[in-house]
């Protein structure tokens, strides 16, 4: 059994000599093979080409709020529908507020707090001149000072307990839900109106530790959505820690949408230009794996060297090489599975 195993072995052996081998018509070998095994090698050289780094993200608004009363109510009315668009500080809702006599003695208590403060003020300034003069203390300009902000205080909580029962738009947006209608109850920081700004939009990148120094805030980005269609975007935002859930730096890509042609959820893919570290890229075919190391076959005085290496982006047919090469050196582009470690080299091509 054991010669049987042998012979077969024997055979196997010679066939795929046989079959890696180029022949003379006289079925000699080629003059070159001789010299070792025939490979394309090419000579590592540094990457003038443009190169960008590209990810895939989703599109969501500038802005987008849930809003809500801060005191509980009979909702008077709603002034928007699903669609609407607003401006900055428009009503948007209002409360109940009780009765015309109620809602007339808070607008007569703002009224005298304006006053009391404008007058605090006149007080003030009067202060100050007598100060300059040396007619008052200091302790005396301090008080007058004291008492414009008390009166400025007080006037700012009644205007909260009128704005309260208002609803005001914190921004400019479009509405997208309107939760509730008038004559029903809203509880204190329950939203009626998710509100959302697509004035720009936001794409956010996962990058990993070893290109984030890549990304500066304010560089260009060029942004392609699914219908092919390009646009210019910029880097504006740059996570200082990393996010503990994908282990990368969120960096934030901004694009202007003043046709409202984006719309939240959208998919596109982000391009921004990158420096390579060191400048070297070579053909997927010359970078093997092995246990999970990456290595390259250098062609030294006609052998083949296996020898590791670091290896960064992969672009397209090609991969950076971030260490282990060095320009001028000649390394074996295909085939390198096929080739043992020491084998005798013929070079072709270059």
């Amino acid at each position: 059994m054991t010669k049987k195993l042998t012979a077969i072995l024997s055979v196997a052996i010679i066939l795929l000599a046989g079959c890696g081998a180029e022949s003379s018509p006289t079925g000699e070998k080629n003059p070159a093979e001789k010299d070792g095994k025939l490979a394309s090698v090419i000579t590592v050289q540094k990457q003038t080409r443009p190169v960008t780094l590209t990810a895939t993200a989703v599109a969501v608004p500038k802005q987008e709020a849930g809003l809500c009363f801060s005191a509980s109510g009979t909702i008077k009315q709603i002034n928007v529908v699903k669609g609407s668009r607003v401006g900055r500080g428009q009503l948007l809702a209002v409360l109940d507020t009780g009765t015309e006599e109620s809602r007339s003695i808070k607008q007569l208590q703002l009224e005298e707090a304006r006053r009391e403060l404008a007058q605090k003020k006149t007080d003030l300034q009067r202060s100050e001149t007598l100060y300059s003069q040396g007619a008052i203390s200091r302790v005396d300009l301090e008080e007058r000072r004291r008492e414009v902000e008390r009166a400025a205080s007080d006037m700012a909580q009644i205007e909260q307990n009128i704005e309260d029962v208002k609803l005001l738009a914190p921004f400019a947006g479009t509405v997208v839900e309107v939760n509730n209608q008038a004559g029903e109850i809203a509880m204190a920081g329950q939203a009626i109106i998710r509100l959302v700004d697509l004035s720009q939009v936001k794409l956010t990148l996962d990058v990993p530790e070893d290109l984030i120094e890549q990304y500066k805030p304010g560089q260009s980005a060029r942004v392609i959505r699914e219908s092919g269609k390009t646009e210019q975007g910029k880097v504006t935002s740059l996570a200082p820690v990393v996010d503990a859930g994908t282990g990368k730096y969120r960096v934030e890509v901004t694009v202007h949408n003043a046709n409202q042609e984006w719309r939240g959820g959208m998919l596109a893919r982000v391009e921004v230009p990158r420096t390579l570290i060191t400048g070297i890229v070579l053909p997927l075919g010359c970078v093997g794996i092995n246990q999970d190391k990456r290595y390259v076959l250098v062609v030294e005085n006609g052998l083949a060297q296996k020898r590791q290496v670091q290896v960064g982006q992969v672009m397209e047919d090609s991969i950076e090489i971030l260490s282990g090469l060095r320009t001028g050196e000649k390394v074996i582009s295909a085939g390198i599975a096929y080739i043992m470690d020491g084998e005798k080299i013929a070079a072709k091509g270059d």
